[in-house]
């Protein structure tokens, strides 16, 4: 694990003020299971209220784990034929069929910035509970960055405009990713494009709310929000300056997903004993 003491310290002095406001979360519940120690990302389920979508971070089982309103696991699906390269962040949205939701796990981590490639992994989400321990062959989208490998931790889906979105981490200034590929084919290939560029660092996740209007990006230190009119897009948006949400720093905050309300985000954190935190805001 890395020495977060550090690089907390030196993102406070790139961000400012670690929350925007003094607010408590509520704790949902709290990741007991041996299964999931390093929590590196969460979506809410529009098919199935109050659960959440989660996976481990690199070298682990290719599983994407569902919680339930109280963090525990009530089911496993295991997602055939690929490996857990360095799965960053995970997401939940439309899709290929209409009236149809699907999980997205993005396997876009880069540490080293060597990955040629980076994957998208796609199944389509249940509309019922599903049995304890499933398993799905997903539908897989290979992605390049347009200007060499990146280390990406951040994804979301795009409701409206039909896109997948990507973020850099590790930059000075990050840069905004995407791909008009949202229904792609099993197989399929695309070059990201490069959008804009954005005075953050350290960005471990982001979610676009289900109606597609509200956006959050996180560091491991603060939390940023746009709202997005009827005639913008994702770019558009978030070339605005963002507001600042309220966060405390979690251990190895890895997680945010706005939920299907509006009227909150969630985190998680990697760790064992993880909590699962509600930030009530209306958006």
């Amino acid at each position: 694990m890395r020495s977060i003491t550090f690089i907390l310290a030196c993102l406070m002095t790139i961000t400012g003020p670690l929350f925007a406001q003094s607010i408590q979360s509520v704790t949902l519940g709290h990741v007991r299971s041996a299964k999931l120690t390093e929590a590196s990302g969460i979506a809410s389920s529009s098919t199935l209220p109050g659960c959440y979508w989660t996976h481990n971070d690199s070298g682990n089982k290719p599983e994407v784990f569902l919680l339930d309103s109280k963090a525990r696991i009530i089911s496993t699906c295991h997602l055939q034929d690929v490996s857990n390269r360095d799965w960053e962040d995970i997401a939940e949205g439309i899709g290929p069929a209409k009236n149809k939701h699907y999980v997205y796990v993005g396997d876009i981590g880069d540490n080293k910035a060597k990955r040629k490639h980076i994957r998208i992994y796609r199944f389509e989400e249940p509309a019922a509970l599903p049995g304890k321990s499933v398993s799905v062959r997903p539908d897989i989208l290979t992605l390049e960055f347009p200007n060499g490998p990146r280390d990406a931790e951040s994804l979301m889906i795009d409701p409206i405009g039909k896109k997948i979105y990507l973020l850099s981490k590790r930059e000075k200034h990050i840069s905004l990713y995407k791909t008009d590929n949202l229904l792609f084919r099993d197989g399929d290939n695309a070059t990201l494009q490069q959008l804009i560029t954005l005075p953050y660092t350290w960005v471990t996740a982001g979610d676009i709310s289900k109606d597609g209007h509200h956006i959050v990006i996180k560091t491991l230190t603060s939390i940023y929000y746009w709202h997005r009119s009827n005639d913008e897009t994702v770019e558009q948006a978030m070339a605005r300056p963002a507001t600042e949400l309220p966060y405390t720093p979690e251990p190895q905050g890895e997680g945010i997903t706005i939920s299907t309300d509006n009227q909150g985000y969630i985190t998680i954190s990697e760790g064992e004993d993880a909590a699962l935190l509600f930030w009530k805001h209306k958006f």
